[in-house]
């Protein structure tokens, strides 16, 4: 008996500074994703960082450390044969070039909002508290994000609907 052949695994990264969409577009893509009964791994910054970084720092250490977790558990779900969904900030370019250097498909999709859509939404009250000089090291902000230099796709998440968005990228990666 000849065995199936391995199923293909696909990376997409969902990248942004916070508050510009990451979790809520990922929640919509996965749930089309199962309801059409691909298998799937959402890798999620906001419930990892709970598991790997229970008590955050956010320096320059400790983002690499997480990131290439990250990258480790997207290889993994990828060489398994998952389509790995992960909404993370990742606001330098080496994290996901990391990703890409072992998978053979990554698409990332740049969230980019205006300033005033992410800072209205703050649903952590990040931006509100970096403006008071309460945190340092947002990216975005004190932090410089690093868009990709080729994403898949790019959308201003203050003008397009969510659905919207989940549709595109499904039909561009299906």
């Amino acid at each position: 008996m000849t065995p199936p052949p391995p199923a293909v695994g696909r990376a997409l990264w969902l990248v942004g500074v916070p508050a510009s969409g990451k979790t809520t577009l990922a929640r919509a893509i996965i749930a089309r994703l199962r309801h059409h009964g691909v298998c799937t791994l959402w890798l999620d910054s906001d419930d990892l960082r709970r598991v790997l970084t229970p008590s955050p720092s956010y320096d320059d250490e400790e983002r690499d450390q997480f990131y290439r977790a990250i990258v480790h558990l997207a290889k993994l779900g990828v060489d398994g044969g998952a389509t790995v969904v992960i909404s993370a900030t990742a606001h330098q370019r080496t994290w996901r070039e990391s990703l890409r250097n072992q998978v053979n498909r990554l698409d990332e999709v740049w969230l980019a909002p205006s300033r005033d859509v992410v800072m209205r939404r703050d649903p952590k009250g990040l931006y509100r508290a970096a403006e008071a000089g309460e945190i340092d090291s947002l990216p975005g902000v004190d932090v410089a994000f690093e868009p990709p230099i080729h994403p898949a796709l790019v959308f201003d998440t203050g003008a397009m609907s969510v659905e919207d968005m989940a549709d595109v990228i499904l039909a561009r990666m299906f």
